[in-house]
């Protein structure tokens, strides 16, 4: 019976929902980039310059009669500080424009969004299959039984990922995390080739206990059953 493994639709989802995210995040970026911090910026630098026309005309007033260009210019500083009465803006911080630029507009809108979309393409056209006779079809690469040499098993307990090795030098990682019943096709390539450490569904083989441990586990037992 031919194995065959096919993305995981979970994993396919949230590839595209990072996608759409990272998407999101660019266009907030952008929006920030463009009309947020320049309208900020736009609003503080009001402010100041007729906070400094309202300051000196104020102190000058005390001392001095004004002119009427200086009450013009006195009653249009005071009208726009008014609007600021609420709400009086900050200056916009060094790090604002840069952080909006690099990590959400570049960072995420222009790499990471294309970049999970790629993967989410990418892992949708991913198959592999294992034949009755022993081939291995990685993504349309296939390996004849005889071409295996060898399958690396070192990270598949902690990372559900094996990497099987062919006579010429070739390297097909199989990845279970992505790839559903992966396990199926990895098991059946390490049982053929280490039988003793794996099992054909990829899990490990569990060593029988010793005739001796074994028949003080059957002692153990007997004597909880007398003592009752």
């Amino acid at each position: 019976m031919t194995v065959v493994a096919t993305p995981r639709k979970k994993r396919v989802f949230w590839l595209v929902g990072y996608a759409a995210l990272s998407l999101g995040l660019g266009v907030w970026g952008a929006y920030d980039y463009w009309v947020r911090i320049p309208n900020h910026q736009h609003e503080f630098d009001e402010f100041s310059a007729n906070k400094l026309v309202f300051d000196a005309l104020a102190v000058k007033s005390g001392t001095t009669a004004l002119s009427e260009n200086e009450i013009r210019q006195y009653t249009e500083a005071e009208s726009v500080l008014q609007r600021f009465k609420d709400s009086i803006p900050e200056p916009v911080p060094a790090y604002d424009r840069p952080l909006q630029l690099w990590v959400y507009m570049i960072g995420c809108g222009l790499i990471s969004a294309p970049w999970m979309l790629f993967a989410a393409i990418r892992l949708r056209k991913q198959r592999i299959a294992l034949d009755n006779d022993g081939t291995l079809t990685v993504n349309g690469l296939a390996l004849q039984s005889a071409q295996i040499k060898s399958i690396d098993m070192s990270r598949w307990m902690s990372k559900s990922v094996a990497t099987v090795h062919g006579v010429a030098g070739e390297t097909l990682k199989i990845d279970d995390y992505m790839m559903q019943d992966a396990h199926l096709i990895v098991g059946r390539l390490a049982n053929r080739f280490e039988p003793e450490l794996w099992c054909a569904d990829g899990t490990k083989v569990i060593p029988p206990e010793p005739p001796e441990v074994a028949s003080l586990s059957m002692d153990e037992s007997a004597q909880g059953r007398d003592s009752h």
